[in-house]
């Protein structure tokens, strides 16, 4: 079994709630018999949802357990190495990343492991080791 890295939006289309939207039917035959993997920057951006939103405390119970899909990759000295490359890489090449992005993609390149995002901006950055797939 191999893994596939979900951006933020990719994975909350997982949630039960979504299950009948067309875009996540699109992304669906990447996601079968893989195991779903998340950026630190992802749960963070979660989390962030919900402290935007004012959630309850039922709703964030929700959103824990929800989380517990997924394999979640911390941060490590490595890959803020490899942050910083793929941040340089993007502005020399006049493409500017927000900083989440860039953890997302360096979470990719740094594990090697196909990264499905719907944020036109991690498409098209050739960048070495990173594959995207994306129906943006």
């Amino acid at each position: 079994m191999s893994a596939v890295l979900l951006d933020t939006t990719i994975a909350s289309l997982l949630h039960p709630k979504k299950k009948h939207q067309t875009l996540r039917a699109r992304y669906e035959p990447h996601l079968r018999g893989q195991i779903l993997a998340l950026s630190f920057q992802t749960i963070a951006e979660l989390f962030g949802w919900a402290e935007e939103n004012n959630w309850g405390v039922k709703q964030r119970a929700g959103l824990e357990v929800f989380l517990q899909q997924f394999l979640v990759i911390s941060y490590d000295l490595d890959m803020a190495k490899t942050w910083a490359k793929v941040a340089t890489h993007c502005k020399q090449a006049g493409r500017r990343l927000e900083a989440g992005d860039t953890w997302i993609a360096a979470t990719a390149v740094r594990y090697q492991i196909p990264l499905l995002t719907h944020d036109r901006d991690l498409v098209g950055l050739n960048y070495p080791g990173l594959h995207v797939i994306s129906y943006v």
